[in-house]
């Protein structure tokens, strides 16, 4: 059995196509996939959308999206046909390389109460420098008793 590998393809359609002339676009890439005794594992039609820039004097375009499982020989088919279609204005086949990869769980955070000898931006278990001492004052003298009235 060939070597299958992942694959994202993207095309756009013109957005004048008519349904058959879109469904025909797809029966394509579906038979050269099934022709390689690969899979389309999902397909998405993402509907019309405004591009960023004009495309063959396009301004929105039907964006049709498969997740295929194929060889890479079956890669460059499907590239050439698209480029034959006349419907298809731009499209976009990539490998796919992070599918099968599942996110990392992340650490739980715990928040452990800090010593008392630590400062904010110390780092830990250095000395922290001692407090400044208040300046002394003179205490309030208690006034004295006038004997003179």
């Amino acid at each position: 059995m060939p070597n299958l590998l992942k694959y994202d393809v993207i095309y756009i359609l013109d957005p004048n196509s008519t349904a058959e002339e879109m469904a025909a676009v797809g029966a394509k890439v579906e038979q050269i996939v099934n022709d390689a005794k690969g899979t389309v594992l999902k397909k998405d039609d993402w509907g019309k959308r405004r591009l960023a820039y004009l495309v063959k004097k396009h301004r929105e375009g039907h964006y049709v999206f498969y997740h295929v499982s194929v060889s890479p020989e079956t890669v460059a088919e499907i590239t050439r046909n698209l480029r034959l279609l006349e419907k298809v204005i731009k499209f976009s086949i990539v490998k796919d390389t992070i599918s099968h990869l599942k996110p990392k769980p992340r650490p739980v955070r715990t928040s452990t109460p800090r010593p008392a000898a630590e400062g904010i931006g110390q780092r830990p278990g250095a000395p922290r420098p001692p407090a400044p001492k208040p300046p002394e004052t003179p205490a309030p003298s208690a006034p004295t008793p006038d004997t003179n009235h």
